[in-house]
């Protein structure tokens, strides 16, 4: 089932609205935190990670 070019353009405007809705909610102390402790430990071990290319090349994507 295909929608009409509008109503497609109405629906993805309506689900941007919505994001940047919650995008407007306040962040929680406690995902401050632990954003924060994994900064410091990237930060700290910086060696330690994996770049997002070489990731999805792992998972086959």
């Amino acid at each position: 089932m295909t929608l009409p070019l509008e109503e497609r353009k109405e629906l993805a405007s309506d689900l941007i609205d919505s994001i940047l809705a919650d995008e407007t909610k306040p962040v929680p102390d406690w995902k401050k935190e632990l954003i924060q402790e994994r900064i410091k430990y990237h930060n700290e071990n910086p060696g330690n990670g994996i770049e997002w290319k070489e990731l999805k090349k792992r998972f086959g994507r």
